[in-house]
């Protein structure tokens, strides 16, 4: 009897031992990069150029944590940073609400607030709602927004040149303005790769 015990153990340990070493050779390829320390995958993200207040220009990540195609339009929602001239501490991210046509990729909506029903709060300002010099920085993004960027097509967009000319003369040179016109640039590219 004893015997026989001691096989029936030696039989299971055998197959948890067999059955733990096969589990990390069936391992995807993105868990095994993230496992390595190289980090996630991540496919729904993009890059744009990041502009500080020093006019030096970064290479950024955006990510697109929301994505959801319509019959006429594909709604986004772009997780960015747009000034890091703040203490770490307050650097927070703005989340952009935007709407792109899908036949010619121009902005239909664009909000850092309610998405276009207005029903739902999609978007989040991450940004000071007024410079250390007074600028209402907030004040002018929304009206630099409605002015050039709603209903603006890619070519127009993509034309306006950040920290240099209209966009310093329009907001006092604030770089919130500047980096949103950069994320939808970056957006655009995101945009033209899966649907046009």
């Amino acid at each position: 009897m004893k015997k026989a015990f001691l096989i029936a153990v030696l039989l299971v340990a055998a197959a948890v031992l067999v059955s733990c070493g096969s589990d990390s050779d069936n391992q995807s390829a993105e868990t095994q990069e993230a496992a390595s320390g190289e980090g996630i995958l991540v496919e729904n993200a993009f890059y744009y150029t990041h502009v500080n207040g020093h006019e030096e220009e970064t290479e950024m990540v955006a990510f697109v944590p929301f994505e959801y195609e319509q019959l006429e339009t594909v709604k986004y929602q772009v997780v960015y940073i747009a000034c890091t001239c703040r203490g770490p501490q307050v650097n927070y991210w703005s989340v952009a609400y935007v709407e792109l046509s899908k036949e010619d990729g121009s902005v239909t909506f664009i909000s850092w607030d309610d998405d276009s029903s207005g029903h739902y709060t999609a978007g989040m300002y991450g940004d000071s709602y007024v410079t250390w010099d007074g600028i209402p920085a907030h004040e002018l993004l929304m009206q630099y927004t409605e002015d050039n960027l709603m209903g603006g097509t890619q070519e127009d967009i993509n034309a306006i040149e950040p920290m240099h000319g209209e966009v310093d003369a329009y907001t006092g040179a604030t770089v919130t303005p500047n980096n949103a016109v950069r994320m939808l640039q970056g957006l655009f590219e995101y945009h033209n790769e899966r649907y046009m």
